[in-house]
């Protein structure tokens, strides 16, 4: 017996597959289960209508015929069974729908249909058998009816509908075959056919709503991870989402998005968007411009991307790029927008900083030098430089190199910035200040076309400029030289303009810097002569345009000659005999000095050969030469033959100025070498005392100016006496520069100056006037000592 029911069994199990709409083991199998009670809760009314109410018309056409006891019976048992069903379906109504459902309540279903079937199967087996043709016919069609009926009502719990139809269908073919008819084979076999026809139909309809439980599924899994996924971009992404509806209403909205505008998020959905947005635009033309482009932008609806548009928030303006596309019904009509706005402050913020670079200085914010050249190249283009004069100023700052170099490039930086702020309090708003580079200023003050407009500007200017500035604890001047040109007196077009201002400020620095020049013709023809010197010096040592000059330095205590300072010349071929105050500065701008340095140096050497070998020669060095890495070679080859004690070299304290590290390892070099050092005009620049302590000294050269007016100007004697008495207590020897008169003679002489150098003894000698020199310096010694 065990077996046959084991193979019923699994048979059963293997059905049960066959038929089961979903698999198992799928993870919402529970919530599959729910579904299909669900389907079948929702026909139970009316599937408890059917079954009771084909009962009461069986009762009452068959109860006299069949037996009323026995029909009344069945007609009950129906009855409950039905209600039964009914009942479930008054429970599920009461609550929420469930989202999940057991295994055990599948059964309980199956146990039902079960139950149904066997009821209605009792209605053939015991009428049809014996029965008048019409009590069977009656009967025969109700109970096809419900095997459909049924059967479809249960197919969403296949093995439910399955159970019911297999019993009920079984139940009459058993009645149709035990009856005793010639049809009774066919109609055996049409039902059988409509029975396996049913299953089927069942079947299908199973799998079909098995496959629309699977698919759903994995949609909502989708939905889930997208939702999930627009939650997590919502809270934590840059970017919002958002959408309107046909109103212009926002119809969703990222929670963030009523955060960042500063309003309740009821709020946000009840107002238009675009008017909202309206009344929280910032002020300004590009806010207002780039609203005019949104506006645009939505009213040819069509898709746009990155259109920016900045409102105010609570922590001050903000810049979102909206991208949008419009929901269009199948007539094309509007619908609303869906899109996305990013908050783009930092990036719009640095896009400006990048415009504002563009235009000016990073250290100073003045104008640059492109932005200048651009605005006055407009305004001297406008429809208005026909009778808007204007004056444009440049400035370069006097001892900015001096305070870069002993402060720092911090205490530079300060300085320019400090500068920079003064010429921006004396100007008016309709002016321009900018910084073109290093240390050059500009101005351009419009309206001002004679000296007389100008001047009450260039006073405000050298007011403000005589307050010191405090730089790192160091009170600084603040000197300027400044160059003036006017447009279109002085020139019509930028290039003209700048070159005329610049000219007109070298020409203020020439003359001692920390004042104003006007731009006229003549220093017009000073900058052409420059030019072209500057371009004949180019080869003129290779065509022997230069020669040296000697003059003799001699001591106060026996008024013997010590020794020769080697002074350069040049004979232009055209210009004639060039002061080296002329043609030296322009050699150093030119980069020229190094060669013209190398040919001095080589050349003091080969004449001093042939002077006695007591005498020395002193030779001037560029702060161009000691930069140069070849330079200490340069002396060596030059000096040979020589005792380095009898070659110094004299440099100013311009060559401390430009790289004092390098300088102090060559001056080193040099006294190693033997070589005596000079400071050539000592006193007259910015820290003289900081080099004496730091540099190898020999000899401290007194300026001619100090010299001129010792006899007359008692700030000059302290001067002197001072360097004499430095010079004394750090072992130097000193020399007099530009003495003309015993009386200065005398008075340096008087307070221990060790040697004297100017016309009084002799001007400076070519050098085959050397030697005859020396021959008869004793006689005129001997008249300079009674002189003295």
């Amino acid at each position: 017996m065990s077996n046959p029911a084991g193979r019923l069994r699994r048979a059963a199990a293997t059905l049960g597959r066959i038929i089961q709409p979903y698999d198992p083991a799928e993870r919402d199998a529970a919530r599959f289960r729910a579904h299909q009670l669900r389907a079948v809760v929702q026909v139970a009314p009316m599937s408890a209508v059917v079954n009771i109410g084909n009962a009461v018309v069986l009762w009452w056409a068959l109860a006299h015929r069949v037996g009323e006891v026995v029909l009344s019976v069945w007609v009950l048992s129906v009855t409950a069974v039905a209600l039964l069903g009914l009942r479930g379906w008054l429970l599920e109504r009461g609550r929420p729908p469930r989202a999940s459902a057991s295994e055990r309540a599948i059964r309980r279903t199956v146990h039902h249909g079960l139950m149904v079937g066997g009821v209605w199967a009792a209605l053939p087996l015991a009428t049809f058998a014996g029965s008048e043709a019409d009590v069977r016919l009656l009967v025969g069609i109700v109970t096809t009816g419900m095997i459909c009926a049924g059967g479809f009502a249960l197919s969403s719990v296949p093995v439910a509908a399955f159970g019911y139809v297999l019993v009920l269908g079984g139940a009459a073919l058993v009645s149709v075959a035990h009856w005793d008819s010639p049809v009774a084979g066919g109609l055996s076999l049409l039902l059988a056919i409509y029975c396996a026809i049913l299953l089927y139909s069942v079947w299908a309809a199973a799998k079909t709503l098995g496959a629309r439980l699977v698919a759903e599924a994995r949609a909502d899994r989708q939905n889930e991870v997208i939702a999930l996924l627009l939650r997590d971009f919502e809270d934590h992404a840059s970017d919002l989402l958002w959408e309107t509806d046909a109103g212009g209403r926002l119809s969703h909205a990222a929670p963030r998005l009523a955060a960042a505008l500063g309003v309740p998020d009821g709020a946000l959905r009840r107002a238009p968007a675009l008017a909202m947005l309206r009344r929280r635009l910032s002020t300004g033309d590009e806010s207002r411009h780039h609203w005019d482009d949104l506006r645009v932008a939505l009213d040819r609806r069509t898709a746009f991307r990155d259109q920016a548009i900045c409102v105010a928030a609570d922590g001050g303006s903000r810049w979102w790029s909206l991208s949008a596309r419009p929901l269009l019904d199948d007539a094309g009509r509007l619908q609303g927008w869906r899109g996305v706005a990013a908050d783009v402050t930092d990036r719009q913020l640095a896009h400006r900083r990048l415009r504002w670079l563009a235009h000016n200085d990073a250290l100073t914010g003045l104008v640059n030098r492109t932005q200048f050249r651009d605005l006055l190249q407009s305004w001297l283009q406008g429809p208005q430089a026909a009778v808007l004069p204007l004056a444009v100023l440049t400035f370069d700052l006097d001892g900015f190199k001096q305070v870069n170099d002993t402060l720092g490039h911090a205490a530079g930086d300060l300085l320019l910035q400090t500068f920079g702020a003064r010429l921006l309090s004396v100007v008016r708003r309709n002016d321009t200040v900018a910084r073109l580079g290093g240390d050059e200023f500009a101005m351009v003050v419009r309206g001002a076309g004679s000296r007389a407009a100008i001047e009450p500007l260039i006073d405000r200017l050298m007011a403000a400029l005589a307050q010191p500035a405090r730089i790192f604890d160091q009170t600084v001047s603040l000197r300027a030289s400044v160059g003036i040109a006017f447009a279109p007196v002085d020139g019509d077009d930028v290039d003209t303009l700048m070159r005329h201002a610049d000219v007109a400020m070298y020409s203020a620095k020439h003359r001692g810097g920390h004042r104003c020049c006007y731009f006229d013709t003549s220093l017009a023809e000073l900058a052409r002569r420059r030019g072209v010197l500057g371009q004949d010096l180019q080869g003129a040592v290779g065509r022997g345009e230069f020669r040296l000059e000697f003059q003799p330095q001699v001591g106060t205590a026996d008024l013997q000659v010590r020794g020769f300072e080697a002074l350069l010349r040049w004979h232009h071929p055209v210009h004639g005999n060039v002061a080296p105050a002329e043609f030296v500065a322009i050699a150093e701008s030119a980069g020229m000095m190094v060669e013209i340095g190398g040919w001095v140096l080589e050349e003091a050497c080969r004449q001093a050969r042939g002077w006695p070998a007591d005498l020395s020669v002193s030779i001037n060095v560029s702060a161009t030469q000691l930069a140069a890495p070849d330079f200490l070679e340069q002396v060596d080859v030059a000096a040979r033959g020589l005792r380095p004690d009898r070659v110094e070299l004299e440099i100013t304290e311009s060559a401390l100025l430009d790289d004092s590290d390098t300088v102090l390892q060559v001056l080193r070099a040099l006294r190693e070498r033997g070589h005596r050092i000079a400071l050539d005009d000592f006193g007259t620049g910015y820290s003289a005392l900081g080099y004496l302590r730091r540099y190898p000294f020999d000899t401290l050269k007194i300026d001619r100016s100090f010299v001129t007016d010792l006899a007359r100007n008692n700030e000059a004697q302290v001067i002197v006496d001072t360097t004499l008495a430095m010079a004394r207590a750090l072992r130097m020897a000193t020399v007099a520069e530009g003495v003309e008169s015993p009386l200065e003679a005398r008075m340096l002489r008087e307070r221990g100056c060790a040697a004297l150098q100017g016309y009084l003894m002799s001007r400076p000698l070519p050098a085959d006037g050397v030697v005859p020199f020396l021959d008869s310096w004793p006689h005129h010694a001997i008249r300079l000592l009674e002189a003295a």
